[in-house]
């Protein structure tokens, strides 16, 4: 469960030393992507960074653009934080996600808002 604390971090660097194929970080507090914490985008940064890739899920019972930059639009400024620079000790820290994708889940709120659900590192199939 993602809550912005240090804490996260250490326990998401050890899940990802696990042989688990898939670490879940559902998110305590639904937030807009637009609003991803940025300790969450630099775990994001990291998978980009290490040969991996960030996928986006819509939410459930949506159809999915056959355009996937139509995705990359509904996430708005996500993509611009993902690319934020993390800082020396945390890049070390977050060199545990090598091997790994991210997906992005988003789901709509009572509101109707897109908002992220969970996120999801998996190991690469070979």
């Amino acid at each position: 469960m993602f809550i912005d604390i240090k804490k996260f971090d250490q326990d998401l660097y050890r899940a990802l030393h696990t042989s688990e194929p898939e670490i879940k970080v559902v998110m305590y507090e639904k937030v807009s992507p637009n609003s991803t914490p940025d300790r969450l985008q630099k775990w994001l940064n990291a998978v980009e960074k290490n040969g991996g890739k960030v996928e986006i899920e819509p939410p459930p019972n949506e159809l999915v653009p056959k355009n996937p930059l139509a995705l990359i639009g509904l996430v708005g400024g996500l993509w611009d934080a993902i690319k934020a620079v993390s800082d020396f000790r945390d890049s070390e820290m977050t060199r545990a996600v090598k091997g790994r994708d991210a997906v992005i889940s988003l789901e709509r709120n009572a509101r109707g808002e897109v908002v992220v659900g969970k996120l999801t590192f998996k190991k690469k199939v070979n």
